[in-house]
């Protein structure tokens, strides 16, 4: 069984004073309409800290504003589990979530690009997208997505995106939610119709 979840990349976090954050050592956030308010504010922490590209200063912009004035975007894409064989394709290096929708592709005989350090390899067969986490290494387990069933997949990630925007428009402090999440709603295209 496969599973699809829109990640973030929250190891980058560098002592994040602007808010409270959850724990984000370990790597990945996802996103959905099921996270804690923590989780919450990691995911946006590090979506603030990468559209920023540096730390901000103390007597540079709030990190709300940032996410406010700018186009939005963070390191992440899309974590795809083979719950059967515990194969995991993680977004690589340089895949930013606002690619997200590139998964499409699949459906055209395309592989997306997914990254590199390592380059998840790609194949077709049979119906199938196998997936593996280093296209380098093709002999082991892969994850194997029926093309058929991608449109389930890629809906289900929207509606855990859906949910995480509902999370920000309570989120945010000051009446800000509905700004914070229709600019990333625009920016990592979330709404918009697949």
């Amino acid at each position: 069984m496969i599973e699809m979840s829109a990640a973030l990349a929250a190891h980058h976090l560098v002592s994040f004073p602007d808010w409270p954050t959850g724990p984000y050592s370990d790597g990945d956030v996802v996103l959905s309409g099921r996270m804690s308010r923590e989780d919450v504010g990691t995911a946006l922490a590090a979506i603030a800290q990468f559209t920023n590209q540096q730390k901000v200063e103390a007597d540079g912009p709030s990190m709300l504003g940032v996410l406010l004035d700018r186009k939005v975007s963070a390191s992440g894409g899309l974590l795809v589990r083979d719950i059967g064989t515990g194969v995991e394709i993680e977004p690589g290096c340089c895949v930013g979530l606002e690619t997200w929708r590139d998964w499409q592709q699949l459906l055209d005989g395309r592989a997306p690009w997914l990254g590199h350090d390592p380059e998840p390899g790609v194949e077709f067969a049979d119906g199938v997208a196998r997936l593996w986490p280093d296209g380098r290494r093709t002999g082991g387990p892969a994850c194997e997505i029926r093309i058929a069933d991608l449109p389930e997949h890629l809906g289900r990630v929207q509606r855990d995106m859906q949910g995480f925007l509902e999370l920000v428009r309570t989120w945010a402090p000051y009446g800000m939610g509905e700004r914070l999440a229709a600019a990333i709603d625009r920016d990592f295209h979330i709404s918009a119709p697949l």
